[in-house]
């Protein structure tokens, strides 16, 4: 349908949609033609396109914030204490208010100011350092120890390993940190110092990782492997060291990578038990300065390096291990 708007052809296909079902019309008892329909269509349509027009205009025009209009103060005013009603009272007009000083525009980093204490801040990569490879090695040897359980087909230390695993797989690391410092000398009246709280938080909740990846690892190596060494009488626990184990390092390197690079990322929540590493470091420094931006950045890039590196390191690695093959 097309309607005259402006001596211009005007399509509206929803418009003849909603119109067509109108007919016949009927105004004032009177039957309506064909013709005349389309010219009420045609005028209905044109008020409805102003009609549209106003309020679109009307929206727009009142979601534009309005002008502010600095209205100046009283220059008299009628006084209450006068003994005749409306009896004026001079009053001098305010001061005008001080001009508030013009911020600053664009960003306002000083990288300059954190120069003398980038060596405090690197001084915490040893300290992040020690945390990571503690946690992965011991974590490493706890995860075997759990995924040898699972494997082991005793009922109980099935139950025990997947109990184990499901409750530190289940809760968040931080809590787990929270309960093993400030928990510790409660229970056992022993003061564990925040070192050892790290530690042995994040050996704990690597295990619980580590040991699904080391037990998928070592139901991947073939079957036969075993076989052959238990039929060679080799005893069990030297056929895992020597033939299962090294086959299945292979096939778990890349997540045990992963498992080491998010340690090596989630070191930074000892700074909540006071042990200043890389973030730690960063935030006293910020708090000094009365800045955070700079030396935050700072400590991203230093964790970006770190992980960059252990990835190139591990690639390497698995490279070198794949030649064997």
């Amino acid at each position: 349908m097309f309607l005259r708007f402006n001596n211009r052809a005007v399509r509206f296909p929803l418009l003849k949609r909603f119109l067509s079902k109108m007919l016949p019309l009927r105004f004032a008892g009177m039957s309506v033609s064909r013709n005349g329909v389309n010219r009420l269509r045609s005028r209905w349509a044109i008020v409805a396109l102003q009609t549209f027009l106003v309020i679109l205009l009307a929206s727009h025009w009142v979601a534009q914030p309005l002008p502010s209009i600095a209205q100046s103060p009283p220059t008299a005013m009628e006084s209450p204490a006068a003994g005749n009603q409306g009896v004026i009272v001079a009053q001098a007009p305010a001061p005008p208010p001080a001009e508030a000083p013009a911020s600053k525009g664009g960003l306002d980093l000083d990288f300059g100011r954190i120069v003398p204490d980038i060596p405090f801040i690197l001084a915490g990569i040893p300290v992040t350092l020690i945390f990571t490879i503690s946690s992965v090695l011991l974590g490493l040897v706890w995860g075997s120890a759990l995924s040898l359980c699972k494997i082991s087909g005793l009922k109980p230390l099935q139950w025990f390993s997947f109990a184990y695993t499901t409750i530190f797989r289940g809760t968040p690391l931080l809590l787990q940190l929270s309960l093993v410092y400030f928990a510790t000398p409660q229970l056992t009246g022993y003061n564990i110092t925040p070192y050892q709280a790290g530690v042995l938080t994040f050996t704990l909740n690597s295990g619980a990782y580590m040991s699904e990846t080391i037990r998928a690892g070592i139901q991947a190596v073939d079957k036969g492997q075993a076989e052959a060494s238990l039929s060679l009488g080799i005893p069990y626990w030297l056929m895992m060291w020597d033939v299962i184990m090294p086959q299945a390092l292979k096939n778990i390197l890349p997540a045990l990578v992963n498992e080491t690079i998010s340690l090596l990322k989630d070191s930074s929540l000892v700074s909540t038990i006071g042990v200043v590493e890389i973030l730690r470091a960063a935030q006293i420094v910020g708090a000094n300065k009365y800045i955070y931006f700079e030396p935050l950045l700072f400590a991203g890039l230093i964790y970006y390096i770190l992980v960059m590196g252990l990835t190139y390191a591990a690639s390497a690695l698995e490279r070198r291990l794949r030649r064997s093959e």
